[in-house]
């Protein structure tokens, strides 16, 4: 995956129905820093740009089922 600018990065939160503070909140980071990420003072990390497109797809509700299904799902198997 190539770098994602501030723009793209803003058009894809836009896209997911995100505030750069919501973002930033969901994420436990400032929104100091997402904006700067927004504004191309920073790199985009990965981690952030899949997150933003999976919350483009699904709700942080339907995440959190995911993720409790992958914990039950691991503790089954240990």
């Amino acid at each position: 995956m190539d770098q994602v600018s501030g723009d793209q990065f803003t058009a894809l939160l836009a896209k997911a129905d995100k505030s750069q503070a919501a973002f930033a909140r969901q994420t436990g980071l400032s929104t100091r820093q997402v904006n700067n990420w927004c504004r191309g003072r920073a790199a985009v990390p990965r981690w952030a740009v899949l997150l933003a497109l999976a919350f483009r797809e699904l709700s942080v509700e339907a995440l959190t089922i995911l993720l409790d299904e992958f914990k039950t799902a691991e503790s089954q198997s240990d």
